[in-house]
């Protein structure tokens, strides 16, 4: 005979995969004719924005645009030129059960940039590109169990516990447009050389089923400036807020991950002779609202007439908890390769950011650029390695939020200060277990009139439920019967109840 507990459900999402794909992409270019000829690499700028997600019949095909920005020194050795070039890369994530209803959220990562100079007119670039993927599928919870009210003889243990899990996945598209007056200096920019942006959540907040998203965006130009032997830098930064509609009013915390989907840049000079940085800015917050959910379910059960066999089954989530900032650091003494007379400027890019069990580690690579011992421009690039221990068991990175370096020479060596910033939110496996049924045994019935109606018995350990399962009585009726049950070793009197 089966008996199916009672039983009460709810909608959550449940993240079932989590794939990471890397792929390398090459590219080669040559300088145009009315440019110098190359005389050593200066440095190397690349961002990487994802252009589409699609979910096919045999998973998510991901397509994305890699940009980077070559600086280089002319062969005269008396300025710097660039070239930009951009490259389209896919990467294609298997699912075992793609549906129409599969929730997909990207992170797309340059993980790493090299370029070589083949002729004093042609470089060869070499991108590794990682992406990570995860999927989410709406399923339905079981929050609560009971037994059904006609089940003579049977007794449960109900068990409480409180789970967070994604009760929305969304995403919403977010368009910045700023202009930006460029600082007065005694040489300004006259063409856009390289570009970066980012984007950083500061807050949230829960109204309604409307989500009130505030951040920052960043933006980081280099410019080529006739009057300037080397390129002109500059930062801006601009407050966003954003509303989302996210179906539900409930929400402990909300992971966001920003992913830029497009960036254009103008410079622009205004009437009175200054100029301005026009600035228009594409992304996606992607969004998973964790809400706690309170579990009440039956997780084990036993009858007092006949033998039985439990309908069990375990479910796996994974757990997103609230993001943490952390702070990587390190100091290095760096050698450059000739005589440093004058540091002239440091260009620093972030690689290579891995999250594994209370460890993050990230590369950033330094691209110096000085005047040697003669006088004259040239370039080299190192590289350091930031680590940190955490107390997160699974960090799943969300995004760079700071990146610092500070520089002192001494002729030989570079004295390197470099400091990151990245936002974490621990992701952990929770698996929840419990009964939905019970298969009774009822052709071998205990024989009643065998079994003792009051048994003494010393608890060596057991505890109540499993005295209670052993010697056909309940939880209740043992505490009834016994003043004192909760001390391990004492003797204790076991009423049989049918």
């Amino acid at each position: 005979m089966d008996i199916s507990f009672e039983s009460m459900e709810i909608p959550v999402y449940r993240e079932y995969d989590c794939q990471s794909r890397r792929t390398q992409e090459s590219v080669e270019c040559v300088v145009p004719d009315t440019d110098a000829d190359i005389g050593k690499i200066a440095a190397v700028q690349s961002e990487v924005f994802l252009k589409s997600k699609d979910l096919s019949a045999r998973g998510v095909l991901v397509s994305g645009e890699l940009s980077a920005s070559v600086l280089y020194i002319r062969d005269d050795k008396e300025g710097v030129s660039f070239l930009r070039i951009r490259k389209p890369f896919s990467l294609e994530f298997e699912l075992e059960k793609p549906e129409s209803e599969t929730l997909s959220q990207v992170a797309l990562f340059v993980q790493g940039t090299d370029v070589r100079l083949l002729n004093p007119r042609k470089i060869s670039l070499a991108f590794e590109i990682e992406g990570i993927l995860w999927s989410y599928s709406r399923e339905m919870l079981r929050v609560e169990s009971k037994l059904p009210d006609s089940a003579p003889g049977l007794h449960a243990r109900t068990e409480e516990q409180t789970v967070t899990l994604p009760g929305a996945v969304c995403e919403k598209s977010l368009a910045v447009n700023e202009q930006f007056s460029l600082p007065r200096e005694d040489a300004l920019p006259e063409a856009l050389i390289g570009e970066k942006a980012s984007l950083t959540i500061t807050d949230c907040q829960m109204i309604g089923n409307k989500l009130i998203v505030k951040g920052n965006a960043a933006f980081r130009i280099i410019a080529a400036s006739p009057e300037r032997e080397i390129p002109y830098t500059a930062s801006f930064s601009a407050p966003f807020s954003q509303i989302v509609d996210v179906g539900t009013e409930r929400m402990s915390h909300c992971a966001i991950r920003p992913e830029i989907t497009g960036a254009y840049y103008d410079l622009t000079e205004t009437i009175n002779g200054e100029k301005v940085l026009d600035v228009e800015l594409h992304a996606v917050l992607q969004l998973v609202v964790c809400e706690p959910q309170e579990i009440r379910c039956i997780t084990d059960a036993y009858s007092n007439l006949m033998p039985a066999d439990l309908l069990c089954r375990t479910q796996a989530y994974r757990e997103l908890f609230p993001a943490e900032t952390f702070r990587l650091g390190t100091e290095e003494k760096l050698s450059l390769t000739e005589e440093c007379r004058e540091l002239l400027h440091v260009f620093a890019s972030v690689s290579r950011i891995l999250g594994e069990a209370g460890k993050l580690s990230a590369a950033v690579s330094l691209d110096f650029v000085f005047k040697n011992g003669d006088n004259q421009l040239s370039a080299c690039r190192r590289g350091v390695m930031l680590t940190k221990e955490i107390g997160q068991e699974s960090p799943r990175v969300l995004g760079v939020k700071d990146l610092q370096v500070e520089t002192k020479t001494d002729g030989e060596n570079v004295l390197c200060s470099v400091s990151l910033e990245l936002s974490c939110a621990d992701a952990r496996q929770k698996e929840i277990s419990m009964v939905d049924g019970i298969i009774l045994d009822d052709e071998n019935l205990y024989l009643q009139d065998a079994l003792p109606t009051l048994t003494l018995v010393r608890a060596e350990g057991e505890t109540l439920w499993e005295l209670a399962k052993k010697y056909h009585s309940s939880v209740e009726r043992i505490g009834e019967m016994n003043e004192n049950t909760e001390n391990p070793t004492r003797m204790l009197l076991i009423p049989k109840c049918i």
